[in-house]
């Protein structure tokens, strides 16, 4: 296993923080978890999020389910060993997703 570094954007994570701040040790440890176990087996169920890019990375997207709590949709970035966490999303519907992460991502 390789040792990430992971990040997370405080505008595009606030909302699902913010909505379950009680938690959010536990939904930061289960999506580096999976993103690790995800990167370490070539992302094998891992989709690019979006066309564009962000950083000049490219930008992927997997679904995550913490323990008693919601699914989330994340949106990150990798660049080398660096994870950042670009958008957390409870709204788990692909289209959707790609709709609001592409909206945020032409806000910013």
């Amino acid at each position: 296993m390789a040792n990430y570094q992971f990040s997370y954007d405080s505008k595009g994570c606030r909302k699902v923080f913010k909505t379950y701040r009680h938690q959010e040790k536990i939904i930061k440890k289960t999506i580096e978890k999976q993103l690790t176990r995800q990167m370490d087996t070539d992302f094998a169920k891992v989709k690019l999020a979006t066309r564009i890019e962000v950083e000049g990375n490219k930008c992927y997207e997997c679904r995550v389910n913490p323990p008693q709590l919601p699914p989330v949709r994340v949106a990150f970035i990798r660049d080398e060993s660096q994870v950042k966490i670009v958008y957390l999303t409870t709204n788990i519907v692909k289209a959707d997703f790609t709709h609001d992460l592409e909206h945020f991502l032409g806000g910013k």
